[in-house]
């Protein structure tokens, strides 16, 4: 079997990495390797000898080789990817962050599988959220869950569809070596977003994208809930729009550099947002009128979320 390395990624995280090993190593894919990538924790050399001697007690078989790619400094997410991938062997490559955990034992498998029956070299599961309480959310506002609709589509519309927004889901992907060598590696220009801008990479050189139709990942959601971003996150988003959005979006003709103003508009209603806490009571009264639209826009996005989740919730129940 070809080997699959699986890039564990952490910040400041590396006590929430037991439960994520736990899940990598009930996955019965048959060639394993393990690539711990830290992009200097504070307590990296309190938990490292922890972790090690975990793996090292609860090792399976089908584990061929650990490694581990330590950061003397800070490198944000996108280098820590990247060095992780350079240092990684396997023909497939998945990447996980603590806390987080494959879904059932076969996830890695199904993945596998499914990216060879397509042809394709990135395929993508779908992930389900863990809130702080441990609730179970099947819908998330940022991962559109109509993969029938997805897989319909051609690499323009994926295109078209990603100038609007991410709506992949990133934790839920496999990718092979073999797009790396094609496309290159994520894009260092940005700091902390390695997935937005890569899919629009690969879109704009033609790579089609893979979908499976089922839960590979539960995903940990944070505490401050959808839509709040940190004022690093939308400093990045800023420059995926500058470098990779709008010197090519095209779709709306004359009205582009209309839209344009909209969307820029609507980045800095987040930003304003990521600064909330830095604001003064009259800065905040001000940016509630200014961007009164995206702020009913948002609260109808997550209503309409958590409607599908109750409806889910009684269906399941």
């Amino acid at each position: 079997m070809k080997l699959l390395s699986v890039l564990l990624l952490s910040y400041n995280n590396l006590s929430s990495a037991f439960v994520t090993l736990d899940s990598v190593f009930r996955q019965d894919y048959p060639a394993l390797e393990l690539v711990l990538s830290d992009d200097a924790s504070r307590d990296f050399e309190e938990w490292q000898p922890r972790i090690d001697a975990y793996i090292r007690e609860h090792r399976p078989e089908n584990l061929t080789d650990v490694l581990w790619v330590p950061h003397p400094e800070n490198v944000g997410t996108v280098r820590n990817m990247n060095d992780a991938i350079r240092a990684s062997h396997g023909e497939y490559i998945f990447s996980i962050s603590p806390d987080d955990v494959l879904f059932h034992e076969k996830a890695l498998s199904h993945l596998t599988r499914a990216l060879e029956t397509s042809g394709r070299e990135i395929v993508f599961g779908k992930m389900r959220g863990i809130t702080p309480e441990g609730k179970t959310v099947d819908y998330l506002l940022s991962c559109e869950s109509d993969y029938t609709l997805l897989k319909s589509y051609s690499v323009e519309q994926t295109r078209n569809r990603l100038f609007s927004r991410n709506f992949l889901p990133a934790p839920a992907k496999l990718m092979t070596r073999k797009l790396f060598e094609m496309n290159g590696l994520y894009p260092e220009s940005i700091r902390l977003i390695e997935d937005y801008p890569y899919w629009l990479t690969l879109t704009k050189n033609g790579v089609p994208f893979a979908y499976l139709d089922e839960v590979i990942l539960l995903y940990r959601l944070n505490s401050s809930g959808g839509g709040v971003y940190g004022e690093a996150f939308m400093d990045d988003m800023f420059k995926i729009y500058d470098q990779f959005i709008f010197p090519y979006d095209r779709r709306f003709g004359p009205l582009q550099g209309i839209y344009n103003l909209l969307k820029r508009h609507g980045l800095q209603f987040y930003q304003a947002r990521a600064r909330w806490s830095k604001l003064s009571p009259g800065k905040r009264i001000w940016y509630r009128i200014r961007y009164a639209p995206f702020y009913a826009l948002t609260a109808l996005q997550n209503g309409q979320n958590r409607r599908k989740n109750r409806k889910n919730e009684k269906g399941a129940g």
